[in-house]
């Protein structure tokens, strides 16, 4: 399963579905990964809304059974046709480049992967 941005910062701030992000976290942990394009996301987002608590956070993301997975050549082709495709942002295209690689759904609570052709994890 194809952990989106949208997941750890609701799990982190303590957004709204946070808890259900959680929950789906520690169901799937050992099916868990990341485009490392999502991970500089998640970075780039706590630094600037949590600069206090970016260690620590960057620390359990880190320590959690996520496993990042850097980009190929394939998987960028892959998103800049999701970008005309589809209403996704950068960071968006390259984990719906991951889940279509790898087969496997996003886990995501970002409502416009609802409108692309991989599985989604939503909360309902």
């Amino acid at each position: 399963m194809v952990v989106d941005t949208s997941i750890l910062l609701a799990v982190f701030f303590n957004e709204k579905f946070g808890a259900w992000a959680l929950d789906r976290l520690q169901e799937h942990a050992d099916s868990l990964r990341m485009s490392t394009v999502n991970y500089a996301e998640a970075l780039i987002l706590i630094q600037d809304r949590q600069p206090h608590l970016f260690d620590e956070i960057h620390d359990a993301i880190r320590a959690s059974s996520i496993r990042l997975v850097a980009p190929t050549a394939e998987q960028a082709e892959s998103a800049a046709s999701a970008r005309l495709r589809f209403p996704l942002n950068l960071g968006d295209c390259f984990a719906y480049a991951l889940a279509k690689q790898e087969q496997c759904p996003v886990l995501t609570l970002d409502k416009d992967f609802r409108k692309t052709d991989v599985p989604i994890i939503f909360p309902r």
